[in-house]
């Protein structure tokens, strides 16, 4: 729905400040419905576009006599940095769009980056051509956010020079018409405009009907009728003339012919002059638009030249035409509404201004941010594992216990190894004894016999002397125990190669992010990351994604990717398994996709299974 503005006092306009994209529709029609001169409000307007796009200069040109003059310029520093006749160039942007009749964009000489919007208003009738011409440096961004705002500020700038379309209200027309719409705090009824218009033309009677929506004419006002009846013969007799002027579309009265004023001799203008006492009459149509018609009837008493007073009258048609549709028959409305009311009598240019400017926000580019689950997990984790079969005598440690580099972790059994240490050398002892027996004897095959016996002892002592030196299990870096929980097994047997004990280091660890295979294409390597903590929702950590698996996986019922990022932990405060929400940067898209793509999805995939 479309919020109507209630137009405000001109000094109020200095209070709105920098440009909001939200509030810009606001912004512009609070300029336009101000009391501010038209230089002034073609000021503001420049103003507020460079400050809405960060642009770097614009220009607003007005054709005269076939030549291009600005009549209205900002142009910053920087903009006459980019060219030695930035001016020049920008007239240039105009007459290419002019000529065309659609918006240009032209590429300065000096710095192709930069860019000049142009948006044409062609002309009308006699309201001359004019064109707006902007100083972007556009950059990456997209073009048509850009495009659609200039040519909004483009149809507001027209309408302060009264240069649109479609008919517009020309305050220099008419001063003393609109002298009586903005004296007093109230705006006028219609019947108290339609006596002041009685007044102006130094009529005798002023009727006025209207027809909406493509309806029969109805009488609305006639001078010194309280109450109309419309089955009366001069109701009817009013309606018929009405009904004459529309059908020839031009003016109509008696008596009288063309004369320069623009009206045409009618005999039920005649009947009606007869039948109500008069002497002269004529009626005049409105151009209303989409309000509907209006037809003024106007009755004198003497037959005088009239040129001069229907000749004015021609004249303002257009402005009475926007003014009377918006005058309720009723008394007066609310106080200050005039100016604000005149402004959206033409319904069609202002709709069309907020569609345009509806459509810009919705191409206007924002950042999208994908926010999906995390969780902390140890770069690497270093198992700690027995070498051979023992008895665990002594745990030291249990899971979650900080330990450094060469802690003790747990201390195995080492009795039975010294006990078969002493066998062995016992049993070495014995078969270098028996070698020298059967060297004295001869015997020279059991001497070397009894030798490789001695040496084989001897390798059996030296690796039980290694598992002697294995017996403390110490830590293989500074870290945290992940799983170790062996208090409650001192005393019980272990086997080679059994996992003891997990350690991680912590001072780097790995953030794991599960993304949703449905979001998984935005996501990218290099793509900046913030994250907090479910632990420290104060504190918040920042990366770059390095890798994503090529493999989705089941996570909590949710088929996702696992995007991942190395993050520092100097104070040792993030500890594997903590969770919180991470904030991926996955580049700018427009607004209207960035809230609506996944519902259009959604349907998408809705219309595909039942079609």
């Amino acid at each position: 729905m479309i919020k109507q503005i209630s137009p405000v006092p001109a000094r109020e306009l200095l209070e709105i400040q920098p440009p909001d994209p939200g509030r810009l529709a606001e912004q512009v029609v609070l300029i336009l419905a101000g009391k501010s001169e038209k230089q002034e409000k073609i000021n503001r307007l420049l103003q507020l576009t460079v400050g809405l796009v960060n642009a770097a200069g614009a220009v607003f040109f007005m054709e005269r006599a076939g030549v291009l003059s600005p009549a209205g310029q900002l142009l910053s520093r920087q903009a006459a940095s980019l060219s030695e006749d930035i001016l020049g160039e920008c007239r240039e942007g105009a007459r290419q769009a002019l000529a065309s009749g659609k918006a240009s964009i032209v590429s300065l000489v000096q710095m192709p980056a930069a860019r000049i919007f142009s948006c044409p208003v062609l002309a009308h009738e006699d309201s001359p051509a004019c064109c707006f011409s902007v100083l972007v440096l556009l950059g990456e961004n997209p073009r048509e956010p850009f495009l659609i705002i200039f040519q909004l500020m483009a149809a507001a700038l027209s309408l302060v020079e009264g240069k649109s379309a479609s008919p517009q209200l020309s305050l220099d027309n008419s001063p003393d018409v609109l002298h009586f719409l903005c004296q007093g705090k109230d705006a006028p009824s219609q019947r108290q405009f339609s006596e002041f218009l009685r007044q102006w033309s130094a009529c005798t009677l002023l009727a006025i009907g209207v027809g909406r929506g493509g309806g029969r004419l109805q009488l609305q006002t006639i001078s010194d009728v309280v109450k109309i009846d419309s089955r009366t013969s001069s109701s009817r007799l009013h309606i018929k003339v009405m009904q004459e002027c529309l059908s020839r579309k031009q003016p109509i009265g008696w008596p009288g012919s063309k004369n320069g004023t623009g009206y045409e001799e009618s005999l039920l203008v005649k009947e009606l002059v007869l039948a109500t006492g008069m002497r002269q009459g004529a009626a005049v149509s409105l151009p209303g638009g989409d309000r509907g018609v209006t037809v003024l009837i106007f009755l004198w008493t003497e037959e005088l030249s009239r040129e001069k007073q229907l000749t004015e009258i021609i004249r303002i048609a257009p402005l009475l035409g926007l003014i009377l549709p918006a005058l309720e028959t009723a008394g007066p409305q609310g106080p200050e509404k005039v100016a604000g009311r005149i402004f959206r009598m033409n319904k069609a240019v202002l709709t069309g201004v907020v569609l345009l400017l509806l459509l810009g926000l919705a191409l206007f580019p924002k950042n999208f941010v994908l926010h999906p689950d995390c969780q902390i997990s140890p770069v690497q984790v270093l198992y700690v594992v027995t070498h051979f079969d023992g008895l665990l005598e002594k745990v030291f440690v249990a899971p979650g216990d900080r330990v450094e580099q060469g802690e003790e972790l747990a201390l195995l059994d080492g009795r039975e190894i010294a006990m078969e240490l002493r066998s062995i050398a016992a049993d070495s002892a014995k078969a270098l004894k028996m070698r020298d027996n059967y060297l004295v004897s001869g015997n020279v095959a059991s001497a070397q016999i009894s030798l490789l016996e001695y040496e084989h002892l001897q390798e059996r002592a030296k690796l039980l002397k290694g598992h002697e030196q294995q017996l403390s299990l110490q830590s293989p870096v500074n870290g945290i125990v992940l799983s170790g929980d062996l208090k409650r097994s001192e005393g019980g047997p272990v086997a080679k190669g059994q996992l003891l004990f997990e350690v991680a280091p912590l001072d780097t660890v790995l953030l794991e992010l599960a993304v949703p295979d449905a979001d998984v294409s935005y996501v990218r390597k290099g793509m900046e990351v913030t994250v907090r903590f479910n632990a420290f929702p104060q504190r918040k950590w920042q990366g770059k994604v390095e890798r994503i698996t090529p493999k989705s996986e089941l996570v909590q019922g949710q088929n996702v990717f696992i995007a991942s990022l190395e993050i520092a932990n100097a104070d040792n405060i993030l500890q594997p398994g903590m969770q919180g929400q991470a904030a991926v940067r996955c580049g700018r898209k427009s607004l209207s996709w960035v809230y609506f793509h996944k519902p259009w999805y959604a349907l998408r995939r809705l219309l595909v299974s039942l079609f």
